[in-house]
């Protein structure tokens, strides 16, 4: 581990590890920032890994939304993580982790968050958009609005065609 010792987190070489310009240093650096259940990340981390979501690298963007955004949640990363959905990621995996991070802090703040719920009901909506992204999309609304128990929650199928969908309610949402 790079800078994780007797549950002492040094941000500065955290920092240090994520704006470094070697890609398996950051991707190790995001790793390590996955499995820390102790200390939520510091701002300038917050701040590298804003820039990592916009890197021109996919696996970078994944890693680092896995990190900031689906396991801390973190609150500052939600403007990107909507960005990213309306238009801005192109690469479906990570709009994926994306739809499922947006659903997961939203639900997980207990703050509905308007933009939120318009974002993904458009990406649900949206016909020339992967169904498995729309799929991920009304489920991460559904949860996201308290109207998906979590066990129900991991036994849905993705395909929005294979979901029994509440248009009326995602056109409402959409505006």
């Amino acid at each position: 581990m790079l800078f994780l010792e007797e549950g002492h987190v040094d941000n500065r070489e955290r920092v240090r590890h994520l704006t470094s310009l070697h890609p398996e240093e950051v991707l190790e650096a995001l790793r390590e920032l996955k499995l820390d259940r102790e200390t939520p990340p510091s701002d300038e981390v917050v701040d590298a890994g804003l820039e990592l979501m916009k890197s021109p690298d996919s696996e970078l963007r994944y890693e680092a939304v896995w990190a900031l955004c689906l396991h801390w949640g973190h609150p500052r990363t939600l403007p990107m993580l909507q960005a990213m959905l309306e238009g801005g990621e192109k690469d479906l995996e990570v709009q994926l982790l994306v739809a499922r991070s947006i659903g997961s802090m939203v639900e997980r703040g207990g703050h509905p968050d308007a933009r939120s719920f318009k974002t993904l009901a458009s990406v649900a909506l949206d016909e020339s958009a992967a169904a498995e992204l729309r799929g991920v999309a009304y489920i991460s609304l559904r949860a996201a609005a308290g109207l998906l128990p979590a066990e129900e929650e991991v036994s849905l199928p993705e395909d929005i065609r294979q979901l029994r969908v509440d248009w009326e309610w995602l056109r409402e949402l959409a505006g």
